[in-house]
């Protein structure tokens, strides 16, 4: 009889202890993404590198050797070549935020020989505001009648 009351309290102490263990586990996963997020994108310039690319000596071989591929090259055969490196901050329940910013423009000239260096920051650079309204398209606006009889428009113009 014993030996039963001892295997039911082992028992009990058991199921107790796979609970609490299960409950902590499931809390620590869910409090776990409630941190914030920092996050790297794009090319990590570095100064030591950005030393070695002289103005009037460096090459297009020489920057890409350097850097790896550009993020962009300029528009319409501007000789340009850019490096973005941004880091960005996505604190727990909110937006992402962008917290450096760094464009490096290398300015080539038709020999493929760099002739300016610009490096451009979040100070520097062009606000862009983003609007969040909406342009209105034809059929946007149209309720069931209208759209009806604009198919049918449509169709006996086919």
């Amino acid at each position: 009889m014993a030996s039963t009351y001892r295997s039911r309290f082992l028992l009990k102490q058991l199921t107790s202890f796979l609970t609490a263990s299960t409950l902590l586990l499931v809390l620590n996963g869910s409090l776990g993404g409630c941190a914030s997020k920092t996050m790297m994108h794009g090319h990590s310039i570095d100064e030591v590198n950005l030393e070695k690319i002289q103005i009037g000596k460096s090459t297009r071989i020489d920057v890409l050797a350097s850097f790896g591929k550009p993020s962009f090259n300029g528009a319409f055969d501007s000789g340009r070549i850019y490096y973005i490196s941004q880091k960005m901050i996505e604190p727990a329940g909110g937006k992402k935020r962008t917290e450096t910013r760094q464009i490096v423009a290398f300015t080539l000239d038709s020999g493929d020989i760099v002739t300016a260096v610009e490096i451009i920051d979040e100070k520097s650079a062009r606000n862009v505001l983003h609007l969040d309204e909406k342009t209105y398209t034809p059929g946007d606006n149209f309720g069931v009648i209208e759209q009806i009889f604009s198919n049918l428009r449509r169709q006996r113009k086919d």
